[in-house]
């Protein structure tokens, strides 16, 4: 069961953000989950398209939404439905089921409820013409499917060499002596993360102030390594997004392991550009955006093991 507490709105892009609200009715015991695509400062009008009208829960069964857009070539389908099958959701789009780029039904078990109501959401939000970035779950979760169900596909284990060698040359592994804000930046979002990861997998992570760049060792990279292994397909793609998009395979195990949250792993990949921000200033169009778009794949990992312990 979903826990009952409200979860905190999702920002999926700058222009959209999608809200998931769950509320708890002690009398009915039925759950009630709903959404709305808000658009930007810079427009105004308000989309009317609530979850507690498309997406009703009531004993596992989720009722059909209906939008007046008409499907045609890559338009947005006009009617959205999440539906239980045999312990999965599937999501249909106009009656038939979506699936990945590689023709895999795309279904969720039934215990993450959440993120298939995201990932319904998603979809409901879409306008007229789909935009890739605007569905970050529904790449996530096809990439899943299509390319680490497999635990022993050699496009698997090719995908988590190429992850691996982000480790030597991790951002948290190269720190500077110089500017105080710098150190005071690196002490407060990287120091805690090496600690918890040295303790976690019960390894030696080498730290250098030189250019002249560290190896670690082959029994740190065999362990870090095991452990990524063992990652069900969710949490792999979840993984592989955030080891891409931050350029850390330290930052991205503390967030895949909710040892950090989206905002903090930002903060961290980040830590090199805002010491260079405070001293020079913000470029705008340039590391405004760049922020922006850093924090929106970050809380689609987030948002993916959303949830993981149901």
């Amino acid at each position: 069961m979903i826990n009952p507490k409200n979860l905190a709105a999702v920002n999926f892009r700058s222009s959209y953000s999608v809200a998931a609200v769950t509320r708890w009715s002690q009398s009915s015991s039925r759950l009630f989950s709903f959404a709305s695509p808000i658009r930007s400062s810079k427009n105004p009008t308000l989309s009317a398209r609530f979850f507690c009208q498309s997406l009703f829960l009531r004993n596992n069964n989720i009722s059909n939404t209906n939008t007046t857009v008409q499907p045609q070539n890559d338009q947005r389908p006009k009617d959205t439905e999440n539906e239980k099958v045999k312990s999965t959701y599937s999501i249909l789009l106009d009656k038939r089921p979506l699936k990945t780029p590689k023709g895999s039904p795309l279904t969720i078990k039934h215990s993450q409820r959440t993120l298939a109501l995201l990932l319904a959401g998603e979809w409901e939000s879409q306008e007229t013409v789909l935009k890739h970035h605007s569905l970050p779950l529904t790449s996530l979760v096809s990439r899943a499917i299509d390319t680490f169900e497999d635990r022993n596909s050699s496009e698997r284990q090719q995908a988590i060499t190429r992850l691996l060698s982000y480790l030597d040359n991790d951002t948290l592994c190269y720190q500077q002596s110089y500017p105080e804000s710098l150190v005071e930046l690196q002490k407060r979002h990287w120091d805690p993360l090496l600690r918890w990861a040295q303790k976690f997998y019960e390894v030696e992570i080498k730290v250098t102030n030189s250019i002249m760049g560290v190896k670690q060792s082959g029994s740190t990279m065999e362990k870090l390594k095991k452990a990524v292994d063992e990652f069900e397909p969710l949490k792999l793609a979840a993984f592989e997004r955030a080891v891409i998009t931050s350029k850390s395979y330290l930052i991205s195990l503390g967030l895949v392991e909710r040892q950090i949250n989206a905002k903090q792993a930002t903060e961290a990949a980040h830590v090199e550009v805002e010491s260079q921000t405070r001293q020079w200033g913000i470029v705008e169009d340039a590391h405004d955006v760049e922020n922006e778009h850093v924090r929106c794949q970050l809380g689609s990992v987030a948002c993916m093991l959303i949830d993981r312990n149901s």
